[in-house]
């Protein structure tokens, strides 16, 4: 029981990562219908970049945090801005958009991989603060900032599509895009916000993965994307609330095959988690692809 206890400890901090990460890939899953396999390659690119910045610098470890989030805006802006539009309008397929997304991924990784030639590199820069007990479960200060942070960005998420025109704008965009860019929303406006969010989002939740497992390399991303993806998917897309529960679930699962298992079976957890969604809920990705008849880039 005490092991229990102590795994579900680590899976709410586990969980407050990959609701960071899912809830940037629900929101643009959401809006756009593109089923984004490069999410993990961008939290692959703010980790590397946040790293690089405080390891050569020796600033603020805070600084790579936001690199990480700046680095995951402009990636996703050359990806979602840059690339996807050309496609969607030579009318690609639902197929072929994933086909896209997963080539595109497995450049970018492999491109990151010969320019750093596969090293791990090893985080030491970032403090992890005191110490806090709980009973059994034990968390550092720096793990507990960040489940602040994961709950700060949900409920800033939550107030923006609620209570602003935007967030509104956003919603009724996710649900009938054709009908609200007749009524005048400004579509593009309100998808660079998703793009420039949902970046945002993915660099952060790269970088903070690699700060809690302190090793970053070339596929931390990939490693860290089957829990996100499935966390998504369960919580359906467009629900960052939906997201935030999911995480919880993935995470503490994540943990306690780990606690149970072993540390190496941590990402199969991740990948398990993800089959048995699919398993159960096998027409729930299809039928979000297929209920919008136009991708929205």
């Amino acid at each position: 029981m005490h092991t229990l206890i102590q795994a579900i400890g680590f899976g709410i901090v586990t969980a407050s990562l990959i609701a960071i990460g899912a809830m940037g890939f629900t929101l643009q899953f959401g809006l756009t219908n593109i089923l984004n396999l490069t999410y993990g390659v961008v939290m692959t690119l703010g980790a590397m970049l946040g790293y690089l910045v405080d390891s050569v610098s020796g600033v603020n470890p805070w600084i790579g945090v936001i690199t990480g989030g700046v680095a995951g805006i402009a990636a996703t802006l050359v990806i979602g801005k840059g690339i996807f539009p050309f496609f969607v309008r030579r009318g690609i397929g639902l197929l072929q958009v994933v086909m896209l997304t997963l080539g595109l991924s497995l450049v970018i990784q492999y491109t990151i991989a010969a320019i750093d030639h596969g090293n791990f590199y090893q985080l030491s820069f970032f403090p992890t603060g005191p110490t806090y007990h709980f009973g059994p479960i034990v968390i550092t200060g720096t793990e507990l900032i960040f489940i602040g942070i994961a709950a700060f960005l949900y409920l800033s998420i939550a107030g923006l599509l609620h209570l602003t025109r935007l967030g509104k704008a956003l919603r009724a965009m996710s649900v009938e895009p054709g009908l609200a860019r007749s009524c005048g929303i400004p579509t593009r406006r309100i998808v660079n916000v998703t793009w420039i969010l949902s970046g945002m989002l993915a660099g952060i939740a790269g970088i903070a993965y690699v700060i809690n497992t302190n090793t970053v390399d070339s596929y931390s991303g990939n490693d860290f994307i089957a829990p996100v993806l499935a966390a998504a998917i369960l919580g359906q897309s467009g629900s960052p609330g939906g997201a935030v529960v999911a995480s919880l679930l993935v995470g503490c699962a994540t943990e306690i095959v780990s606690a149970y298992g072993g540390s190496a079976y941590s990402t199969v957890a991740g990948f398990g988690v993800l089959l048995i969604v699919l398993l159960a809920r096998p027409g729930n990705v299809m039928s979000e692809l297929t209920k919008k008849i136009e991708f929205t880039v």
